[in-house]
């Protein structure tokens, strides 16, 4: 393991895996978009405070459209009104199938082990949802998915020589009025939660997120996607560690499918 994006993707998985079980606890008490904003909030100073400056322009802004408010918001929005949340939560791991297709209409050739590959993780994850019912906040989700796809290609093809910190500093200070500006009148809140939001803010969105965009500078968009894939297996191991919620057999298989599927994709050379 030579490239150090395999274990950018290993600590990615872990961190984002945290922040289910994590989110779990909080979000009978605090709004979702409450829960996003806060994220990007405190990403927003995290990284500001480390780079003492932004790297903006109009190829950072679409970036920040399509990475994280169209993103976060299809996602919230989706899983906040579905009747299946769970099926609107692994919609977002249609991205890495996005990747693909967005590469091939832009004129790159995946083989057919990448697609493979990807095709075996994702029916993994598929595997673990115990109902497969579709509703208005299942699709709102995939078009987070779309977007996180989209997204990641124009980051790889447009920003790959950006600076990390600075690139994620302006993307969450472009994003949080933007999200703020989409906070319904009502929505619920309680403060002693709040050192859990910070946890969920430095982790989930500015070391995640860091991590994330190093995998894709080091690995390329269609591993990074890939990778991305074994979140959903740490997030059944971490929801296990921390609330003792044991994954059905359905998700244990699944996990095994998933975890297959991104060994076939990674060690391709």
């Amino acid at each position: 393991m030579k490239n150090p994006g395999y274990v950018y993707l290993i600590f990615l998985g872990i961190i984002w895996g945290l922040t289910y079980p994590l989110t779990k606890i909080i979000a009978v008490y605090i709004s979702p978009i409450i829960i996003t904003w806060t994220r990007i909030g405190i990403a927003a100073l995290f990284f500001f405070l480390i780079s003492r400056g932004y790297q903006y322009g109009k190829k950072e802004v679409i970036n920040a459209l399509l990475n994280v408010i169209a993103f976060m918001v299809f996602l919230n929005v989706g899983v906040s009104i579905s009747s299946n949340p769970g099926l609107a939560a692994v919609m977002r791991y249609t991205q890495p199938l996005f990747v693909i297709i967005i590469e091939m209409i832009l004129g790159i050739h995946v083989s057919f082990r990448y697609m493979a590959g990807i095709l075996i993780g994702f029916a993994g994850i598929a595997l673990s949802v115990t109902s497969a019912r579709f509703d208005p906040g299942v699709l709102i989700s995939l078009l987070g998915g779309i977007s996180w796809a989209g997204g990641t290609v124009y980051f790889s093809r447009n920003l790959k020589s950006a600076n990390n910190i600075k690139l994620n500093a302006f993307m969450n200070a472009f994003a949080l009025p933007i999200v703020l500006a989409i906070t319904p009148a009502y929505f619920y809140f309680k403060y002693s939660l709040y050192i859990i939001l910070i946890l969920l803010g430095i982790l989930a969105q500015a070391v995640g997120f860091y991590l994330w965009f190093s995998s894709i500078k080091l690995l390329g968009p269609i591993k990074a996607s890939a990778g991305s894939l074994i979140v959903p297996v740490f997030a059944y191991i971490m929801t296990f560690i921390i609330l003792g919620i044991y994954p059905n057999m359905l998700e244990i298989i699944g996990s095994i499918i998933t975890l297959a599927g991104v060994y076939i994709t990674l060690s391709i050379k």
